[in-house]
């Protein structure tokens, strides 16, 4: 997942490096892979189309769209990191499809390709911590064509958690909730049409060493417990919560984690 994306960078200066955490590839493949064929469904990618994927970290999703897309299609991802952007092309000189999938340095709010230059524009899990979110979603519209698609992918809420833990992790991540209204007035501010919005839930855990693993892994760099502590609750309150949960988990499981909203909307002259 890609988050770096938090101010308004305009230039090349503004690049910046962020080691993408594939662990989480590596070590859960399938929930990896459903979640990615999810996506892909619902952006809907067909052969001969150009699609930009928006923040595309190492690839993972522009690698999928480009299997589907052949090669008389074209997929650029385009991303701030420079890491990023050298792990992807790593990934695509791997997998043959150099011909079909292009990897840029790009910034959201200012993206480098002409007007009506895609079918489909996506990006993954990139919006909620944007400062500039609708800045963003009408950038991506502009180079959409006419009667091509916007698709965002993002976390949904975060679930089995206490309220006030919730709040310290999105104060620390400086992050807010991208909820079904507001994803849907910002594509409605950008004049997309059409809007198709699927709301998912999280699993159910009953596994604690999984729990344990997503709990420092799969919030970025920094584990949920210490961005929990980062957003002012208390380092002992947090291990009483930390207890509580694994018990649950242990006697009924607990539905943990963030779901994910998808959001597509059509461009119209």
């Amino acid at each position: 997942m890609n988050l770096q994306e938090k101010s308004d960078m305009s230039s090349a200066e503004s690049e910046t490096e962020f080691k993408i955490p594939e662990k989480m590839y590596r070590k859960f493949p399938e929930k990896s892979r459903q979640l990615r064929d999810s996506i892909v469904q619902f952006i809907d990618p067909k052969i001969g189309e150009t699609i930009v994927d928006v923040g595309t970290g190492a690839g993972f999703l522009a690698i999928a769209l480009a299997e589907k897309v052949g090669i008389d299609g074209k997929v650029i991802g385009l991303d701030v990191s420079k890491s990023a952007i050298r792990q992807a092309r790593l990934k695509a000189v791997q997998r043959n499809l150099g011909q079909i999938l292009e990897f840029r340095i790009g910034n959201v709010y200012n993206l480098s390709l002409e007007d009506n230059f895609a079918d489909a524009v996506c990006c993954k899990s990139l919006i909620s911590c944007l400062n500039d979110r609708q800045k963003a979603i009408k950038e991506m519209s502009r180079i959409t064509k006419y009667g091509g698609r916007v698709v965002v992918a993002e976390p949904g809420e975060l679930v089995g958690l206490p309220s006030q833990i919730k709040e310290a992790f999105y104060k620390a991540r400086k992050c807010s909730l991208l909820g079904k209204t507001k994803i849907r007035n910002l594509f409605q501010k950008a004049k997309l049409k059409n809007i198709e919005i699927v709301v998912s839930e999280p699993p159910l855990v009953t596994d604690v060493s999984l729990f344990e693993w997503a709990t420092k892994n799969l919030f970025g760099q920094t584990s949920l417990w210490q961005l929990v502590i980062e957003g002012g609750i208390r380092e002992g309150q947090v291990h009483i919560i930390h207890k509580e949960m694994l018990k649950q988990i242990k006697t009924k499981g607990l539905k943990f984690g963030t779901g994910a909203i998808f959001c597509k909307g059509i461009k119209v002259p």
